[in-house]
């Protein structure tokens, strides 16, 4: 059925009360979660990445030493003379 004359009811407002924002107290709270990192744990906890690193230096170390003469050509030559070997 419809009403004929009658208003429809107005949505309810939207009321925000403002606080004071206090950087201290905001920093405490911060400390007593412990979101924030030390000081001194700025860094990596595991050093995966360094191990990863030297890892791949040294198999491309070996890679050259075994494939001297395939890679360098007649530089190795001129070195050996130089160094010995």
């Amino acid at each position: 059925m419809l009403i004929v004359g009658r208003k429809q009811q107005k949505p309810r407002g939207f009321y925000y009360e403002p606080r004071f924002h206090d950087p201290k107290e905001e920093e405490r709270k911060k400390r007593r979660i412990r979101i924030e990192r030390p000081a001194g744990s700025l860094y990596r906890k595991t050093k995966q990445p360094q191990f990863i690193a030297v890892g791949l230096g040294l198999v491309l170390a070996l890679y050259l030493y075994v494939n001297a003469d395939a890679v360098f050509g007649g530089a190795v030559e001129g070195l050996t003379s130089l160094f010995g070997s």
